[in-house]
């Protein structure tokens, strides 16, 4: 896998996320999770979002400039901050 700090230029980052049991009480964090990204998606770092079909899988993909831009984004996701989601894979393309 190429690192997202080969790219010199700003460039998109696809991200894989695991979802891990979510109970009923945790359901707030993940409307917090929709909320963030689409927030980020109205600023123009959001390209494209969705699920895999049947599974608890599901990607996003981003605008960034630099890996410190996309490590906030990742660290300030609310369900990888409270350990509902987990990175499981970034590609930069």
């Amino acid at each position: 896998m190429t690192h997202a700090s080969a790219y010199k230029e700003p460039h998109h980052v696809m991200l894989f996320f695991e979802e891990k049991e979510i109970l009923n009480e945790q359901h707030t964090c993940i409307n917090e999770r929709i909320n963030y990204y689409e927030n980020l998606k109205n600023r123009g770092k959001v390209l494209l979002s969705g699920n895999f079909w049947n599974q608890a899988c599901n990607f996003i993909i981003v605008y960034v400039s630099s890996d410190t831009e996309l490590e906030q984004i990742i660290d300030n996701d609310p369900a990888v901050r409270n350990n509902l989601f987990e990175l499981v894979r970034a590609m930069p393309f």
